[in-house]
């Protein structure tokens, strides 16, 4: 089978990450890399063998060797870049928040949609081996129906200089960091956010954007979820999630190395080698080596492309984790509760 030639869009620390996952992948040829600072670009191009580093991307769209490209700029370009890419018949797999508006986004999804191209949104969360053993534990009945998830993604703040310019990001936490927490549950639940309401605020940072993030969403059907994010959080990343069901319950960390806890009261089908018994409180097993997702995340994308699937996280999706946060912006301005 043809390899996937891939073009990857910035140069910073997720370009890097991203290249470094396609490269141990047999099925992808890294062909070259556009950034607007030419040091970074060509430096990115070096350490990965790239055939071609550019300063400007629609230049690098050009080529007929790239299949597709990852988008890895500040939140603002995403929708430009993307529009680009659709319009040169590139797929694109475009980095969280999908956009900085749901207009920005509807229009990405309508762009890619008319060009016959794959628009995939980069929630890492989800191809976490964490998630992926969720999803199938979850599918066995362990947990029964699911009533509520909280989740939280939280630090001591951003290393970006875009991250706390409203201009460049199009919020704060809300925006860059609490869609991972909402987008999770959003897959989890599998139905449709009804009502949102959120409290923002700055605890901590004098900045111009919320520095402090707590998103209460009601579900179509029943169930809640509960995002948090902030960036008055010492000691690290924390990145957890806590899954209450009729029949059970789940914690899971991810950033422990054996991140899955569950309490079932009727058992799943495995644990992990020795263990007899899967009710009461268990470790199921899960491969360490992709516990933050992003092997996974750009395999899915790979074999979206070669087998001609729809992502499980594509562009529609992407949007509709905006507008969730667009409702939550809504909600903090009016202090009530604002459908979604």
């Amino acid at each position: 089978m043809k390899k996937i030639g891939m073009g990857l869009v910035g140069s910073g620390f997720l370009a890097d990450k991203f290249a470094a996952c396609y490269r141990e992948d047999p099925r992808v040829k890294l062909v070259a890399v556009a950034s607007k600072t030419p040091a970074h670009a060509k430096s990115l191009a070096e350490k990965y063998g790239l055939e071609a580093w550019y300063t400007d991307y629609e230049k690098m769209f050009e080529r007929d060797d790239i299949d597709a490209v990852n988008v890895c700029v500040p939140n603002y370009l995403h929708h430009r870049v993307t529009i680009s890419a659709a319009e040169h018949k590139k797929h694109v797999l475009c980095t969280k928040p999908l956009a900085v508006s749901t207009d920005q986004a509807e229009k990405m999804v309508r762009a890619c949609r008319r060009a016959g191209v794959k628009l995939m949104y980069g929630e890492n969360w989800l191809f976490t081996p964490a998630a992926e053993r969720m999803r199938e534990i979850i599918r066995e009945g362990a947990l029964g129906r699911l009533l509520v998830i909280e989740a939280r993604e939280q630090h001591s703040g951003s290393h970006s200089p875009y991250a706390t310019r409203r201009e460049y990001c199009g919020g704060g936490v809300l925006i860059h960091m609490a869609v991972h927490p909402i987008g999770f549950i959003m897959h989890m639940m599998r139905r449709p956010v009804r009502r949102v309401y959120a409290e923002l605020g700055n605890l901590l940072h004098r900045i111009e954007v919320e520095d402090y993030a707590v998103v209460l969403m009601r579900f179509e059907g029943g169930g809640a979820g509960i995002a948090h994010s902030n960036y008055i959080t010492k000691g690290g990343m924390q990145d957890r999630i806590e899954i209450y069901g009729t029949e059970g319950m789940a914690f899971i960390n991810l950033t422990h190395a054996n991140p899955i806890t569950i309490y079932s009261d009727v058992g799943y089908s495995y644990v992990v080698e020795k263990a007899s018994m899967s009710r009461g409180w268990t470790s199921p097993i899960i491969d360490e080596n992709y516990q933050y997702g992003f092997r996974n995340m750009l395999r899915h994308f790979v074999t979206s492309i070669q087998k001609d699937e729809e992502p499980i996280s594509n562009g529609e999706f992407g949007r509709d984790v905006l507008r969730v946060v667009s409702a939550g912006y809504e909600s903090n301005r009016k202090k009530i509760a604002v459908a979604v």
